[in-house]
């Protein structure tokens, strides 16, 4: 496979390496064929086919130092350690370059979403992230700003498994604002590409780097998303890829989660409130949990109402209970060390 490898570092697409890898044993039984035969079997240009035929002539062996000097590790889809459900998308990477644990467990949930959170967006992210890493399940996000940085850094403080799939090399960090983050990923997390080095982060990277975010995972989760952005086209690859895709609900008059609602509406993405909604869709035999405290219907009502701390009569309005059930459900959750008050006569969960 490290013939192949030379077509990466010379500019070769994914995709193209793959069909080089389905219609021919070698790149010498390639080089075997007439150019007609390549160009029509590839559907590639003449231009590309020079450059596949130059890749032959380049020598990685200062690339493949590199690679080791910045304990970068390079796995090919013939390799044993290769993640089984991305081998079974549609266009898997060819190769992958990985910093930190090689270590790809099916129990996986990708989270996804705008990187312009609202303070609900990001209660979202932290609690689901939180209880899925209690769980068991292993985070799977971008690395970027917003959503995927909550989820990967809470994955992180929960002593969880989480990889970060970005869009450029691995010897550039990026955003530069994530550098701790990226470090911390290093050590405890991993870090995956399947771009080579020195690749910059260009803006069509990122919906191929989607792909791998959705193969790597049984299931996204949006967590805020708006009417447009990346978080949909990983959701709509994962939808495509018979994947789960569930989404949190938002506000109605929030726009940057019209893209959830939207998911929700078009039944492309099941609607979910706690973790048990994405546990018990994978019939995953893991402990239940927040939701083990002999909580009543109604109780139960007002803690899920509080996924952002609210006043009672937004509690009212959320839940359709009236004042006087507010306060007893309150008073009980106060009691279960569950919910506090807080300043401006809110109320919010004790995490």
């Amino acid at each position: 496979m490290l013939d192949l490898y030379k077509l990466l570092i010379n500019g070769i697409d994914s995709k193209t390496i793959m069909k080089i890898i389905e219609n021919y044993n070698s790149l010498d039984e390639l080089f075997a064929q007439d150019d007609i035969s390549i160009l029509k079997t590839l559907n590639i240009t003449n231009f590309t086919l020079e450059k596949i035929y130059n890749s032959s002539k380049i020598d990685i062996s200062k690339e493949l130092e590199k690679l080791e000097k910045l304990k970068i590790k390079l796995i090919s889809i013939s390799d044993q350690n290769y993640p089984l459900l991305l081998k079974n998308i549609s266009s898997p990477p060819p190769f992958l370059h990985v910093k930190g644990k090689i270590d790809f467990p099916e129990k996986s949930i990708g989270i996804v979403g705008t990187r312009k959170m609202s303070d609900y967006g990001k209660m979202a992210v932290e609690k689901f992230t939180k209880d899925l890493v209690n769980a068991g399940v292993t985070i799977i996000s971008g690395l970027a700003s917003g959503v995927d940085a909550v989820a990967h850094s809470r994955a992180l403080k929960y002593n969880g498994s989480t990889i970060g799939v970005v869009a450029n090399g691995l010897d550039k960090i990026y955003p530069e604002e994530n550098r701790y983050l990226w470090e911390k990923m290093e050590e405890q997390g991993t870090i995956i590409s399947e771009y080579p080095l020195g690749t910059e982060p260009f803006r069509w990277n990122f919906p191929e780097r989607n792909r791998i975010i959705a193969g790597l995972s049984r299931g996204i989760l949006v967590c805020e998303s708006y009417k447009k952005g990346g978080s949909l086209i990983t959701a709509k690859i994962a939808y495509e890829e018979n994947r789960e895709v569930f989404a949190v609900p938002g506000f109605f008059n929030y726009p940057s989660f019209e893209g959830c609602n939207q998911l929700i509406k078009k039944n492309i993405a099941k609607l979910v409130t706690k973790v048990d909604d994405i546990i018990e869709e994978f019939d995953w035999n893991l402990k239940r949990l927040d939701f083990d405290w002999n909580l009543s219907k109604k109780e139960l009502i007002v803690y899920t109402s509080l996924l952002v701390p609210k006043t009672l009569d937004e509690l009212i309005l959320d839940t359709s209970l009236d004042f006087r059930e507010i306060l007893v459900q309150i008073t009980q959750l106060e009691l279960k060390n569950l919910v506090k008050s807080i300043s401006g006569g809110k109320y919010q969960r004790i995490e």
